[in-house]
């Protein structure tokens, strides 16, 4: 009896543990015009060639950001925050509203991605009154 309520408890403490290994959603991040500013933030470099793919999980980092350049090379691939902007919209509550803006942060910058509709793309924006609206 005592092996089967350890064997239990091992199960669950293992489905448990995982939950922030595998993620929720997972989006296409689109760059246009530019890179994501974590990885350039002077813009210099032009981002053709480069893919990304951004996971959100539920757990303490759950945004992770994976850039690929034009041979296939992870140049970035780091699990860091985010949060909603501006700070009063949707917060994961009622129903969304497009276009909505969130902010991921990693120690070497921060970006503002935007979701246009309801499909697994995202964009960066360089909207001008996000942007002030951030500091």
């Amino acid at each position: 009896m005592l092996a089967r309520v350890y064997g239990v408890a091992a199960i669950l403490f293992f489905a448990v543990s995982s939950c922030s290994r595998f993620p929720e959603s997972e989006f296409e991040l689109r760059m246009d015009s530019r890179l994501p500013k974590f990885i350039d933030s002077t813009g210099a470099r032009s981002p053709t060639g480069y893919t990304a793919r951004v996971e959100i999980y539920d757990s303490p980092d759950p945004v992770r950001v994976i850039v690929k350049d034009s041979q296939r090379r992870t140049i970035f691939d780091q699990r860091g925050g985010f949060r909603w902007h501006p700070r009063d919209s949707y917060q994961g509550r009622g129903q969304i509203v497009y276009p909505s803006h969130f902010v991921v942060s990693f120690p070497s910058g921060e970006d503002i991605f935007e979701q246009r509709a309801l499909e697994p793309i995202l964009y960066l924006s360089d909207d001008p009154a996000l942007w002030s609206s951030l500091k």
